[in-house]
């Protein structure tokens, strides 16, 4: 009984289950949040603010403009064009004006380039071409040429013979005119005067020069070893002092002291009198000893200039060789010359040191000879003017090493301005170009300009030092305070 009401009752469950409709299965439960909004919550609508629109803009500014138009398209009261019309009377004219000039530039440019192009068709061809050596006419091939058969070459031979003749004659004319830059005479040439107390003795003309002219020519008092990168080396600087003991011991030593008293002086050598001084100065076979070619004419320093320009030396008492071989080095480095193999024609100083900064260049960090002339090395220094075209770099305002073959080399145009300002003269050391006659470390002044008896010889180092404050005629005639001023706060630039 049990069993069948069991079996009776999952029968019924069954029946039950299956009568039941059923779910869709998209259904799910929804849950409701606190934060939700539901039906109980009021939406509340928002407010909108419309504006007039941009019509109704564009009508209230279309009739301000008309009433403009209106007014600049009227005609005046006498019948005159309305300002409109003048507007664009004048834009058409303008503008036509320009178009009108634009087809004609046009017009002219288009005839020309065809007149270019039938020139250059029309044109005959040339039918001559240089050869570049004389086998170039047997050229081609040898086979199936009879004998007799190549063509008559008599009138290129001809050519070309007259064409070596000219070229001989050319060298033959060039060869005359170099022959008239012979040596420099063997007549009066050089004065020593005094400059100031400041520079000391200067050399000047003892006659006219025409431009180009040699001057003298001169060999060597002193000649030591120098480098100018390392110029403190104690060899070098023992070189230096050798050189300069050298010439006290022997016949040159009175010439020397008196032509570098400053040098002197810091030695321990005190000034000679004026007595001996003036003598050994006016002395042509003192001053002049070392002159190739060339005569020295005398000096014309006074008592009162020299004894203001040697007053002012501080003489040593006990000089010792620390303080010898500082003056010496300080002595080489005012008024030596260079005399290295490798120097080029026109490199100044100053070149050569920007030469030496390179890398691997090693013409500054060579040691090579420096030479002391004993009038050479009186020749003062002389800014170039800006106005000849001189590059500032090349400008020097103390007496430091000089180049070997040539001062600074200015161009043609600055070699013929007609102005005397800047130096007048350059230098030539050993035998270059037209200066066959000059022996190796000669010296050979040459005049840059016309020179007028009486006038400073001068020129350009090529270098600058820091703080030298330059007198020279060309920092004084064009100073920072105006010409005539003098060189007030002009010191030089450092390269």
């Amino acid at each position: 009984m049990v069993a069948a009401m069991s079996a009776f009752r999952q029968r019924f469950a069954q029946v039950a289950r299956q009568a039941r409709p059923l779910r869709p299965n998209g259904a799910r439960n929804t849950r409701s949040y606190a934060s939700s909004h539901g039906e109980h919550h009021e939406h509340h609508a928002h407010n909108v603010e419309e504006s007039l629109g941009i019509p109704v803009y564009l009508t209230l500014g279309v009739i301000p403009a008309s009433i403009f138009v209106y007014w600049i398209s009227r005609p005046g009261q006498d019948g005159e064009l309305s300002t409109m019309h003048k507007w664009f009377q004048k834009i058409s004219k303008e503008y036509g004006r320009d178009w009108e000039q634009s087809n004609h530039l046009m017009t002219a440019a288009i005839e020309q380039a065809a007149h270019d192009r039938h020139l250059l068709y029309g044109a005959p061809r040339g039918r001559h071409f240089e050869l570049t050596y004389p086998e170039a006419f047997g050229h081609g091939s040898q086979m199936n040429v009879p004998a007799g058969h190549y063509i008559n070459l008599d009138k290129v031979i001809a050519h070309y013979q007259k064409q070596h003749l000219d070229d001989e004659a050319r060298k033959a004319k060039k060869l005359a005119a170099a022959s008239q830059h012979s040596a420099p005479q063997d007549a009066p040439a050089v004065r020593v005067g005094f400059v100031s107390p400041a520079i000391g003795y200067g050399l000047f003309a003892a006659r006219d020069f025409a431009k180009d002219e040699f001057i003298f020519h001169e060999a060597p008092m002193m000649t030591a070893l120098f480098n100018e990168k390392f110029s403190a080396d104690k060899n070098l600087m023992q070189s230096q002092v050798r050189s300069y003991r050298a010439v006290l011991a022997g016949p040159s030593r009175d010439v020397a002291t008196v032509a570098f008293p400053a040098l002197a002086a810091r030695t321990g050598i005190a000034p000679a009198p004026f007595e001996e001084a003036a003598d050994i100065l006016a002395s042509p076979a003192e001053m002049g000893r070392y002159l190739v070619h060339g005569r020295f004419a005398g000096s014309t320093v006074t008592r009162e200039e020299y004894l203001s320009y040697t007053s002012r030396l501080p003489v040593a008492a006990a000089p010792s060789e620390k303080d010898v071989r500082e003056a010496c080095l300080e002595f080489f480095k005012q008024y030596a010359f260079d005399v290295r193999r490798a120097a080029r024609a026109g490199v100044g100083t100053a070149a050569a040191a920007a030469a030496a900064a390179v890398p691997g260049a090693g013409a500054g960090a060579a040691t090579h000879r420096a030479c002391i002339y004993l009038l050479g090395s009186l020749i003062n220094h002389c800014c170039t003017p800006q106005s000849t075209g001189a590059s500032t770099a090349s400008i020097s305002c103390s007496g430091l090493i000089k180049s070997t073959s040539t001062s600074s080399a200015k161009s043609s145009s600055s070699r013929s301005s007609s102005s005397s300002k800047g130096p007048n003269c350059s230098w030539r050391i050993g035998p270059s170009g037209l200066a066959h006659f000059v022996k190796p470390r000669h010296i050979c002044v040459q005049a840059r300009r016309a020179i007028r008896e009486g006038e400073q010889l001068t020129w350009d180092y090529g270098k600058r030092e820091k703080g030298f404050e330059c007198e020279c005629d060309t920092c004084r005639s064009s100073g920072w305070f105006g010409p005539g001023l003098g060189n007030l706060g002009y010191l030089c630039t450092v390269l």
